[in-house]
């Protein structure tokens, strides 16, 4: 753009070769930056996706614990509540 304000500021004929050029340069540049801006967010895609497999293999895990926990606490609230009948019943 600066090519062709100089030519039109020294009332010379305007060619539309130099405002082409630069036009292409342009969106070259801009094509640049957008590649790297998409190119980076693909990698933080890509890094994300990889805590959330990390974090849902550990909450998956969790989850099994706690449910052997649930399932022993269940266990030993029936053996209590067996001794409770139990007790009353030889009364």
């Amino acid at each position: 753009m600066a090519r062709v304000a100089q030519c039109a500021a020294d009332g010379g004929a305007v060619s539309d070769e130099p405002l082409r050029e630069e036009a292409i340069e342009r969106f070259n540049q801009v094509e640049r930056r957008i590649d790297s801006a998409v190119a980076s967010v693909t990698d933080q895609l890509v890094e994300q996706r990889s805590y959330s497999g990390f974090g849902d293999e550990r909450l998956e895990k969790a989850f099994t614990a706690l449910s052997a926990g649930i399932v022993r606490l269940e266990r030993k609230l029936d053996r209590i509540l067996a001794l409770v009948v139990e007790s009353r019943g030889r009364r």
